[in-house]
């Protein structure tokens, strides 16, 4: 288990935002928030809703590492790491498309393993 730093995430989205050359209220356009949301996000004062950081770290093209959390330690595959990030940055319409991609796979699944096909 690992503790939600805001002051971190704040200083990343920062740090990432200017290496892109954008000024906040550029960023802030692209995320659909205002900018002094983005500048107390920015300043570790608010800690993002899951749904603006994603938007942020797609946006920015970060990932778990530039958070200081290290995926690899998780030695998670290539396969899971690629679907991981396809949720992450999917919009809420792909995102329930793909839940039931997955529901409707697993039952195809198991219906082959009950008729050994």
């Amino acid at each position: 288990m690992f503790l939600i730093d805001k002051h971190n995430i704040g200083l990343v989205i920062r740090e990432a935002r200017k290496k892109a050359r954008l000024k906040q209220y550029e960023l802030a356009e692209m995320a659909g928030f205002t900018e002094k949301h983005l500048c107390r996000i920015e300043n570790g004062k608010y800690l993002p809703k899951l749904e603006h950081f994603l938007m942020l770290v797609s946006i920015l093209h970060l990932t778990l590492d530039d958070f200081g959390l290290n995926v690899e330690e998780n030695k998670i595959s290539k396969d899971k790491q690629y679907l991981v990030n396809k949720i992450i940055t999917a919009g809420e319409d792909r995102l329930k498309l793909y839940h039931d991609m997955l529901d409707y796979t697993d039952k195809i699944i198991e219906v082959s393993k009950t008729k050994n096909i």
